[in-house]
């Protein structure tokens, strides 16, 4: 994607999100075009996306005057300068291109920089699924678009739940049917990234599910 900035000088921070109510930092880069005009951010911040949108924020410190000229796959909304928002369809790397144009000189100043915006897979490790519609089902939080295998095993190594699907929802029972008993288990995720693969324990807190069926 590209972005056409028309300005004066000033100094901006360009913001990059998957939208959810909690982030985690992953990169911050710099832009240097000159060290009389301007310096340039671009701090990249993603998180599991349980909606469908993803943010960046232009922040104008300054107050100077500037114009968009977009390039991108996807047209973003502009809700007024400086907030322009972005939905990427998934994770991976995006080159950033960068065009300053002053506007005293009529010079342009071209920069571009590699961004990595990545998906962060969140599993829970306790649920109670007593049917009191707290906390009772087992969810794991994602894009909603990767697809992700998960295989649920008991202490004695028995696979008590297995699942490839975009989203993955446990509600603790077995593959047949049969309500898991409370205690331990062992999950194992993978998806098509071979650099996600998980291992992890699911506590599992029902000391009345036999009276429940």
């Amino acid at each position: 994607m590209q972005i056409m900035l028309q300005l004066k000088k000033f100094i901006f921070i360009l913001l990059f999100f998957i939208a959810n109510s909690s982030i985690a930092q992953i990169d911050t880069i710099t832009f240097r075009i000159e060290p009389d005009l301007a310096s340039f951010k671009i701090k990249c911040i993603a998180q599991k996306i349980i909606g469908d949108t993803s943010d960046f924020q232009l922040s104008d410190t300054i107050g100077s005057a500037f114009t968009f000229n977009w390039n991108g796959t996807i047209e973003p909304t502009i809700d007024g300068v400086p907030i322009v928002t972005y939905e990427f369809e998934a994770a991976g790397d995006y080159v950033i291109d960068l065009s300053v144009y002053e506007d005293a000189t009529g010079k342009t100043f071209p920069v571009s920089k590699t961004v990595n915006i990545q998906d962060i897979i969140r599993v829970p490790n306790v649920f109670s699924p007593n049917d009191d519609t707290i906390n009772d089902l087992f969810i794991v939080q994602s894009n909603g678009v990767t697809p992700i295998e998960m295989s649920i095993y008991s202490r004695t190594g028995v696979m008590v739940y297995r699942s490839k699907a975009q989203t993955i929802v446990w509600d603790g029972r077995t593959s047949s049917g049969l309500r898991a008993s409370e205690g331990v288990y062992f999950y194992i995720l993978t998806t098509d990234n071979p650099d996600i693969y998980r291992t992890g324990f699911i506590h599992l807190f029902c000391p009345d599910c036999d009276k429940l069926d």
